[in-house]
């Protein structure tokens, strides 16, 4: 196995530790709820790993999160957290310049996925959760840019 294949299996594995910690201990309380971090997890392992890796790393990550505290999610949370790194690395990758930032297109794909979801277990309630969900993948999305700017790429494999 050559070293760039050790270090992004090592990287895949620490991001998807960091998804499922940040996803299943750190929670900000909001009036409607919380919101939890994962999502920084998830749109960091997009823009650090090629998005094979992104996409398990952050299935994996969040989905081992549900699966401590909400099982009934985890195998949803497993596709719609992957295919949202995967788009999102893929747009990010492959776009040039500011047409990168389409990436955030991907942005929206979790909250839908989770709502198709829970339209068929909770029914009309289902509307509920969109917007904290929303509201999740956004700040997520936005953190993990934030961090990646700050520290000017180093850590893209």
């Amino acid at each position: 196995m050559s070293d760039r294949n050790i270090r992004l299996l090592v990287t895949a594995g620490v991001l998807a530790a960091v998804a499922f910690f940040l996803s299943a201990f750190v929670r900000i309380p909001l009036p409607a709820g919380y919101l939890n971090l994962g999502d920084v997890g998830v749109f960091f392992a997009a823009l650090a790993l090629p998005c094979g890796y992104a996409a398990l790393c952050a299935g994996v990550g969040s989905a081992l999160a549900d699966l401590y505290g909400f099982p009934l999610y985890t195998p949803v949370t497993f596709v719609v957290k992957g295919l949202t790194a995967l788009v999102f690395s893929l747009l990010w990758r492959r776009l040039p310049g500011k047409l990168r930032y389409l990436a955030l297109l991907a942005v929206p794909i979790a909250p839908l996925g989770y709502f198709a979801f829970e339209i068929f277990v909770y029914g009309e309630f289902a509307w509920a959760d969109l917007p904290m969900n929303l509201l999740q993948a956004s700040v997520g999305a936005a953190l993990a840019l934030l961090i990646e700017r700050l520290t000017k790429g180093r850590f893209v494999l």
